[in-house]
């Protein structure tokens, strides 16, 4: 997501600077509180891709699927004191993708699909040291879950017929794969001068080891359910800041730049079974995807006007490198867009106020380089090489009330 609340998504995720009301929570810490002491906000956001799948035997289109996304928060600044402190839960990132009929290498008709969730708690306090510095910091409890199906109907033994060798591919079904991270935040807002903050705030990476699913795979002659569970798969940590300057008393600008540290999280994944439903000599399956992600640069400008007290309008640009690299690309989670265009609406009124925001993903298509067999001859972790193409566009919609007291 390129922001957690949908002020923030408005403009275009550029928040570390900007005095916030209880969707501070769920940016930088340090800005909660500052619009109002106390507030309650309840929303919800509806992610929407398009995907599409080219290769010399296809050019699909994904199934129209829609992902609702939960957002609460709250915010209670201590009477007499330099206490705030908060609450949040709202969806970190996720995706999904439904490709159906699709021509394999082996000359099924087969699937591809997946979704993805981390959704996040965060309990919060912030500290004003001062008339110009706050400190904030946050505990994050973060829930993921996950399932996929790649080619579940589909055997093959390889270019060299023969099974049971490195060249294998054994169609998979993973269902119900979850597990608890945890991670902490802390952020500063210092005002440089009256009319321009400075924010800045850093999260830890929070280890997932998804593990209580189940994980199908085809042998062709039979199907097997194994127990399953995965390894190495982490929420990268991050370090984010930005510049918010109040132009006019109608008119706040920002601007944040943020590095996300996916090399050192999204490397090499690890799909293990064991306990098989039937007797087989592939007991305890060691399933590796090579995925190698690249650190993202993230560069987000957001604007804020007010009309006439009560109407605000909103609209924001955020640019993300696509972490994806081309040799490791793959249809089952294509997170590679990269240019978003945000615009947004308020409308406040004494004790209560709506927002609204709508969320474009420009499409971004990118061709899987790997050379495939057999200078890479493993199936399992790149059955798609060489030449594929996805390509992936997306809008969101989210909404929001927030109640003031």
């Amino acid at each position: 997501m390129i922001g957690y609340s949908v002020r923030s998504a408005a403009m275009g995720g550029a928040d570390v600077a900007v005095d916030a009301d209880c969707s501070g929570s769920s940016c930088n810490p340090a800005t909660q509180g500052k619009n109002a002491s106390s507030s309650l906000a309840l929303g919800l956001s509806t992610l929407m891709p398009q995907l599409s799948f080219m290769d010399t035997q296809n050019t699909l289109d994904g199934e129209d699927q829609l992902f609702p996304l939960p957002y609460m928060s709250y915010v209670h600044w201590f009477d007499n004191s330099a206490w705030t402190a908060g609450i949040n839960l709202y969806a970190q990132g996720g995706m999904g993708v439904d490709f159906r009929e699709v021509e394999t290498f082996a000359g099924t008709s087969d699937s591809i699909e997946s979704q993805v969730n981390y959704m996040r708690m965060t309990g919060t306090a912030t500290y004003q040291v001062n008339d110009k510095l706050s400190l904030g910091a946050g505990l994050m409890v973060g829930y993921a879950d996950i399932q996929f199906a790649l080619f579940p109907n589909t055997y093959s033994a390889g270019r060299d017929n023969t099974p049971g060798t490195m060249d294998d591919f054994m169609g998979m079904d993973v269902d119900d794969l979850g597990d608890y991270g945890v991670a902490g935040r802390i952020g500063l807002q210092y005002r440089l001068t009256d009319k321009l903050n400075l924010g800045f705030q850093y999260t830890s990476e929070a280890v997932l080891d998804p593990d209580g699913g189940t994980m199908t795979l085809n042998f062709g002659d039979r199907r097997v359910k194994y127990d399953a569970e995965m390894n190495d798969f982490t929420w990268p940590r991050e370090l984010e800041v930005g510049l918010a300057a109040r132009v006019t008393p109608q008119l706040l600008l920002a601007a944040d730049i943020k590095w996300l540290n996916w090399s050192s999280a999204i490397k090499n994944i690890q799909l293990q079974g064991s306990n098989p439903d039937i007797p087989v000599p592939l007991s305890s399956p060691d399933l590796q995807f090579t995925m190698n992600w690249k650190d993202q640069w993230v560069f987000a400008l957001g604007v804020e006007y007010t009309l006439f007290y009560r109407h605000i309008l909103r609209t924001g640009y955020n640019y993300g490198q696509n972490p994806v690299p081309d040799a490791n690309l793959t249809p089952l989670f294509p997170a590679i867009t990269e240019h978003h265009l945000s615009l947004g609406y308020g409308y406040k009124r004494k004790g209560w106020a709506i927002d609204v925001t709508w969320e474009h993903a420009f499409e971004n298509s990118q061709t899987n380089s790997s050379p495939g067999p057999p200078a890479d001859p493993d199936g399992i972790a790149n059955p798609f090489a060489p030449g594929p193409t996805v390509s992936h566009a997306q809008n969101t919609i989210h909404a929001v009330v927030t109640w003031y007291f």
